[in-house]
């Protein structure tokens, strides 16, 4: 079951028009839509997604709130991993923790940073179960800056091997721009647009013109 709603996207009156749910007329001249449209509607999916749903998985969240209602650009992204079953495994200033896949709603509305295909599920799963230093991964070795939910997350993909990975997972920045950076523009224009249709009913994109 889908968290949140998709966008639905047309033209009409020269303008690009975003809207929740068909309308039958358009927002800015009235007149009906069923055949008066410049091009057929599209539907931008949302891109987030509950993260017990997705399997073998690194997924990511704000580190307080959520996207949709609270986060503001530049704030603090947390980044984890699942397993077969949906559970969450997570380094934070608690240390390193599993959470089951029935009580994660904190990863309920969050971003598939990536997956790796049924072939790798089972070498994913032997990883994670045996990286779990709980000495290194403690919450008395955590820093913010050196020694965080990121390096844990890259540390684990060093060791899985896979191969789409491995260019980047030895240098957080190159990781980020590769696989962070692509979802996150992507759900900013969401949330810009999500907000917009919270005060209104229609949201105009003027960089479209």
């Amino acid at each position: 079951m889908r968290m949140e709603r998709d966008l639905i996207c047309f033209r009409h009156c020269g303008e690009t028009i975003f809207v929740y749910q068909t309308l039958s007329s358009c927002p800015l001249c009235g007149d009906p839509l069923s055949s008066d449209l410049d091009d057929s509607p599209l539907t931008l999916p949302c891109p987030f997604i509950r993260a017990s749903q997705h399997p073998c998985a690194i997924v990511l969240r704000p580190s307080r709130g959520d996207f949709l209602s609270s986060f503001q650009n530049q704030e603090n992204l947390h980044i984890a991993l699942t397993s077969l079953s949906g559970d969450i495994t997570e380094y934070d200033t608690e240390g390193l923790v599993t959470t089951s896949a029935k009580d994660s709603d904190d990863w309920n509305q969050c971003l598939l940073v990536a997956q790796v295909p049924e072939g790798w599920y089972d070498r994913w799963e032997e990883v994670l179960a045996t990286c779990s230093d709980r000495c290194r991964w403690s919450k008395d070795t955590y820093h913010e800056a050196s020694n965080n939910c990121y390096s844990f997350v890259l540390s684990f993909l060093v060791k899985l091997g896979y191969e789409e990975f491995s260019p980047f997972c030895h240098d957080k920045f190159l990781f980020s721009e590769q696989y962070i950076v692509p979802k996150t523009q992507n759900a900013a224009k969401f949330i810009t647009i999500h907000r917009k249709l919270q005060s209104f009913g229609y949201w105009i994109d003027e960089q479209q013109q």
